[in-house]
């Protein structure tokens, strides 16, 4: 047993022990804070470590076959940080103008010795370029200024009314009408508001447009109006200098107007520009005390490794307020794991559609640098990003080829535009989506002012956003539902002269030379107007828009990217558009003749017209257009998703209603046919239907008439693999357009016989 004496010799112990530890910590506290205070404190102040987040490069897209279309490469971007840059700066201004104008000038050209010599690698450890090549700066640097209006004066917005970027301006002009003094725009929201109440308009699903949410405010206002508004703005409450030439205020109004729009602040940079040389990253550096606040990034930027399939592929681009907080592109991304906003996100097509799969996960590093913001080192504490999933079309790159070039070939004369779908009757596969005029993705952001200027509006999908009335292609549903309601059967005829009475209204017929009595595949085959005026009138409107229905026209299809539903005519579509135009007159019997021969107010996508047919073609099953076979893993050794085809629904028509439709489409492209110019002697046997529709539009107070050209086939006849359908503005006959649709035909059988379609991915890359 321990006895007192003991026990208090080792308390004494254990007390100086606790002595000596005390002492030592105290000692280790005066050295650091009272003799070598002044000298840390001054070390602190000149370093600082910062942990930034490393963008993850976005998934691949590829074709069907393997064949690269968008790919991945390292780019050098100019970034503002808001504390440094921004923030209680009084020369903000005058550095901005100086950056924007070297970047202007920044013509690529190759690097100098001057950034290695710095010992300043900008691409040192952030994980991304290992893998990549390196872009090239040929094209030069682009500013990131996202303003819709033209850079010189006279000054004017850019795109239509009603544009994606026009609609975005006139929301930020409407939020910022009191701050910008602009009382027109005041008043116009006032009178928007007040119709609210008094003249309530509806959508096509009915309901009720805020119109004041509708008002587009650039129709109020003019582009110098906003400008001055903005310049006086900025001069009088942000130091901006007054004095500036209108050119150099109108970047700086630009730049400013595009910080907003990403919310620049202490929590988000500004990129103010990409694809910048080593020679400008070079000059930035060797001048930093200048440019304090200049970040130079590299990331992962989008390679397009082909010029075609623009619409489809789609546009990329930074994180807008109206994404991080609003509903916008898929937003709110501040509430989605794994998102800044600074990030990049898909801004149309496949880039927006599937996000999901290619964003990636982002990494981060952390870096220490002095006062001058030259990086010392990195520490250990770094995470590399993880690449985004690559994803396989359904796309033919050299079909979409094929296609594209042909509707540039065909339809430049008729100085408008046009699509072509081709469809896998049975799985909705797209095999081509082309819309003419198109564009450059690798240019996009350079020749934006000149696409968003043309009145062609190149930058339309017009295979999904273009609405057509079908013409006579609409005459195969007519058929079928005369025969299914009982209408008509093999052996009803009747008798064409040309003219078809109704109503005190004279109908015309002028698609043969000679009066005719026809049956319903010959009514097809000649395209009669007068047999379907016929149907037409004993159908009704309410019926063909049931059958419509069946066949998705008038739906969206459900295609991955986006699209517009169009409308079936009808007396239900009538009363629907007469909320808003209540002098828009009722559905009358005339109505129901001229929506049988496809027009009155039907107007369809391409892709509808193209589904309808694959429907009718492969026995009444209507799937779900889908522009994608797979998702795989960044390295290709996994599958993240099969997309199987989806039914739609299956359509319920007799194997006899069938038979007579397809035979008269048989006759369309055989002798005598409205095809046969270009089909007739063709070495497989193909079907289809011709179409022509009127359109009328108003420009500049005139109206304007002409007539579409569309062609809807399908081949082989016997064993259909493949639907095609073309559409051309102002092509005036479905003749006209039917050689696009033969060169697509004639690439897809050469592939076919001749086997040359070769897998070109990249290593280990398995695609089915």
């Amino acid at each position: 047993m321990v006895n007192k004496n003991q026990l208090l010799r080792r308390l004494l112990a254990l007390g100086c022990l606790l002595l000596l530890c005390a002492s030592l910590a105290g000692g280790q506290l005066i050295q650091l804070q009272v003799i070598n205070g002044e000298n840390y404190v001054h070390r602190s102040a000149s370093f600082l470590t910062t942990t930034s987040t490393v963008s993850a490069a976005r998934g691949e897209i590829l074709d069907r076959y393997g064949r690269p279309m968008v790919t991945n490469q390292t780019g050098f971007s100019l970034v503002l940080i808001y504390s440094s840059f921004w923030e209680d700066k009084e020369d903000r201004f005058t550095t901005l103008l100086d950056l924007a104008n070297r970047v202007k000038a920044d013509t690529g050209g190759s690097a100098d010795t001057t950034a290695a010599d710095s010992g300043d690698d900008p691409d040192d450890g952030d994980g991304t370029a290992g893998t990549q090549d390196t872009a090239d700066s040929d094209e030069g640097a682009t500013l990131c200024a996202t303003l819709p209006i033209t850079d010189t004066a006279p000054y004017e917005y850019i795109g239509e009314a009603g544009s994606s970027e026009r609609t975005i301006l006139s929301t930020y002009i409407k939020d910022s009408a009191d701050t910008l003094g602009l009382e027109a725009v005041k008043q116009a929201k006032e009178a928007a508001s007040a119709a609210n109440e008094s003249n309530p308009k509806y959508d096509a699903e009915g309901n009720e447009i805020d119109q004041v949410a509708a008002l587009d405010a650039t129709t109020v206002v003019s582009a110098t109006e906003f400008l001055d508004a903005m310049r006086a703005y900025l001069e009088n409450n942000l130091g901006m200098p007054s004095g500036l030439s209108d050119a150099d205020a109108r970047t700086l109004v630009g730049l400013y107007y595009s910080m907003r729009r990403v919310s620049f602040s202490n929590n988000a940079t500004f990129t103010l520009a990409e694809n910048v040389s080593m020679d400008l990253i070079a000059y930035i550096k060797e001048h930093h005390q200048q440019y304090t606040g200049v970040d130079v990034q590299s990331e992962a930027v989008r390679k397009y490794d082909t010029t075609y399939a623009a619409h489809l592929l789609g546009t990329v681009g930074p994180m807008f307020t109206e994404e991080w907080t609003g509903t916008d592109n898929g937003g709110p991304y501040q509430s989605k794991e794994g998102y800044t906003m600074n990030d990049t996100i898909g801004k149309s097509g496949l880039e927006a559609a599937l996000e999901e799969y290619l964003h990636g996960t982002a990494g981060s590093r952390t870096v220490e640098t002095d006062l001058g913001g030259d990086s010392l080192t990195d520490h250990t504490n770094t995470y590399a990003p993880e690449p985004g999933d690559n994803v396989i079309t359904t796309i033919d790159l050299e079909l979409q080829q094929v296609a594209e070039d042909s509707l540039a070939e065909y339809l430049a004369d008729y100085q408008r535009g046009g699509a072509a779908v081709a469809l896998d009757p049975d799985t909705g596969e797209v095999l081509v989506m082309a819309s003419y005029p198109t564009y450059d993705l690798e240019n996009y952001n350079k020749d934006y002012d000149q696409i968003s200027s043309d009145t062609r509006s190149p930058e339309l999908n017009r295979a999904t956003g273009g609405l057509y009335p079908p013409g006579s292609t609409f005459k195969v549903l007519t058929a079928i539902a005369g025969l299914e309601e009982g209408i008509i059967d093999a052996s009803t005829t009747y008798t064409c002269d040309g003219k078809f009475e109704y109503g005190g209204v004279t109908f015309t017929c002028n698609n043969h030379d000679q009066p005719m009595t026809l049956d319903v595949t010959q009514a097809i085959k000649y395209s009669c107007n007068v047999f379907f005026y016929n149907v037409g009138q004993a159908l009704t409107g309410e019926h063909l828009e049931q059958w419509c229905d069946r066949f998705g026209l008038g739906n969206v299809t459900g295609i991955e990217i986006g699209e517009r539903a169009g409308q079936a005519a009808g007396p239900t579509e009538r009363d629907a558009n007469r909320k808003n135009d209540p002098l828009l007159r009722e559905w009358q019997g005339g109505d129901d003749v001229n929506a049988a021969i496809g027009q009155s107010d039907n107007l369809f996508t391409p892709l509808q017209l193209a589904n309808y047919m694959a429907a009718v073609v492969n026995g009444g099953t209507l799937y779900q257009p889908t522009l994608v076979k797979n998702i795989k893993t960044y390295d290709y050794s996994d599958v993240v998703e099969d997309f199987t085809p989806t039914v739609i629904d299956t359509i319920e028509f007799s194997d006899a209603t069938r038979a007579l439709v397809m035979q008269g489409m048989s006759e369309v492209t055989a002798e005598g046919g409205t095809a046969a110019t270009t089909f007739a002697d063709y070495p497989i046997k193909v079907g289809g239907k011709t179409g022509s529709a009127e359109m009328t539009e108003r420009k500049d107070g005139v109206e304007i008439n002409y007539t579409n050209g569309l062609f809807v086939a399908f081949a082989p006849f016997d064993d259909p693999e493949i639907v095609v359908c073309v559409v051309g503005e102002g092509a005036g006959h479905g003749s006209s357009v039917a050689p696009v649709v033969r060169d697509i035909l004639d690439a897809y059988f050469a592939e076919e016989e001749e086997d040359t379609v070769e897998s070109v991915q990249a290593e280990n890359t398995m695609v089915p």
